[in-house]
């Protein structure tokens, strides 16, 4: 633990995923070509049709995939708040 500690900190774009969650962000890494943008503006969200189907390929069941939808909306919403953030000059 000590070891991931200090890793972390050499290391300030590392963070810990806890267990149950991996799956999620595995996910959201490989729907990382699928955001769909307003127009001229930033992203507005991930394409739901590609995120289902990649959801799929894990064999889960209905409850697990709606499980899964949700955890990757809510990186999704995160990243979002990220990169649509204003430009630092």
């Amino acid at each position: 633990m000590a070891a991931e500690a200090e890793a972390l900190d050499a290391e300030p774009d590392l963070f810990p995923v806890l267990p149950e969650n991996w799956q999620a962000v595995e996910t959201f890494q490989r729907c990382c070509r699928q955001w769909r943008f307003a127009g001229m503006g930033g992203p507005v969200g991930l394409e739901l049709h590609a995120v289902l189907s990649v959801i799929s390929l894990y064999q889960l069941t209905p409850d697990e995939q709606l499980a899964q939808l949700d955890q990757v909306q809510l990186i999704e919403r995160g990243a979002l708040s990220v990169m649509n953030q204003p430009a630092k000059r």
